[in-house]
């Protein structure tokens, strides 16, 4: 580990020469793998991985498992950013071209409109009325969501760990990514842990003074007060929310043939696999549906221009 950290750090062309400077020395103090990625600024969800590694011993399997958990993390967010960067960009064009046309064609309608003593059919009045709302519409609609994403970061700040969590299992969009990723967090770091011959209780121990995940510490907590009442492994898990209820079934089967800690392990790839599946799927349908979104808004552009011109020929006629 010392020969390994020395040697990457000396190659890693990403740090300055201070920090590098500074991971060294805390290599050469014999400071812990965890300590040494927290101060390269990895993120809590690799460095807990790690923490927890460096006691059950499975850090091998953990690095893997982490950058395999960051490479998928990385092509998603570039497969969502593809995605919905060349539609972002046509519906900024068309936003523009929407100003000019309110300011500029459709008052030129309405002054010829004037001239002629007549006005436009319903059809262009729907569509003209609809065309001049339709910036308020995107204004209203981005800062609902600008609002919405800050609500959702207060409440991730707030101390109380069980109002918290209650809160963001209550909203529909945040839950279904909310639980599995605390459910895979949960049966992967319990599942290793058993794995290497520790106790139900000492886990829990270790889960319960750990300060890096509070929900993981929150959701040991209940469990162990479950346990304390008599209740077994797969009962209490069943009886926390914040956990996906198919992991109870995992671990009920595990108590019957002694493998809990495999059954934990293999639920938590099966609980990352729904999530970047979650993500991908959603991914392949925005793009798809902003196209639809803005091909109709573009048709409604065309008729409130050409519409008005056909009327006026009628008219003359």
């Amino acid at each position: 580990m010392h020969q390994a950290l020395v040697f990457l750090l000396e190659q890693y062309d990403v740090l300055k020469d201070k920090d590098k400077k500074v991971c060294l020395a805390l290599v050469e103090e014999g400071a812990t793998l965890s300590r040494i990625l927290k101060r390269l600024g990895f993120r809590n969800t690799i460095i807990i991985q790690i923490s927890f590694a460096e006691i059950h011993g499975e850090m091998l399997m953990n690095l893997r498992e982490s950058a395999f958990y960051l490479d998928h993390m990385r092509a998603t967010s570039k497969k969502l950013l593809k995605a919905v960067q060349y539609p972002l960009v046509l519906v900024s064009i068309f936003i523009i071209m929407l100003i000019v046309l309110n300011y500029t064609v459709i008052p030129q309608f309405n002054s010829l409109y004037s001239a002629m003593g007549t006005s436009s059919d319903g059809v262009v009045t729907v569509l003209t009325s609809f065309l001049q709302l339709l910036p308020q519409l995107v204004l209203t609609s981005v800062s609902a969501a600008v609002i919405f994403a800050i609500a959702v970061m207060f409440i991730a700040a707030m101390k109380d760990v069980d109002r918290k969590a209650k809160i963001l299992l209550f909203i529909p969009g945040i839950r279904f990514y909310f639980r599995n990723y605390q459910t895979y967090r949960f049966s992967r770091e319990f599942g290793y842990f058993i794995n290497n011959g520790l106790e139900v209780k000492e886990i829990l121990d270790l889960f319960i003074h750990q300060t890096l995940n509070e929900y993981l510490r929150y959701s040991s907590g209940l469990i162990e007060e479950k346990l304390m009442e008599g209740h077994t492994l797969s009962e209490a898990i069943g009886q926390i929310d914040m956990l996906d209820g198919k992991l109870a079934v995992f671990v009920s089967h595990g108590e019957q043939n002694s493998s809990v800690g495999k059954e934990l392990i293999l639920f938590s790839e099966y609980t990352l696999e729904r999530i970047i599946m979650k993500i991908e799927d959603v991914t392949r349908k925005i793009q798809p549906v902003i196209f639809l979104i803005l091909g109709l808004l573009i048709i409604c552009l065309y008729l409130v221009i050409v519409l008005p011109i056909f009327q006026m020929m009628a008219t003359i006629n």
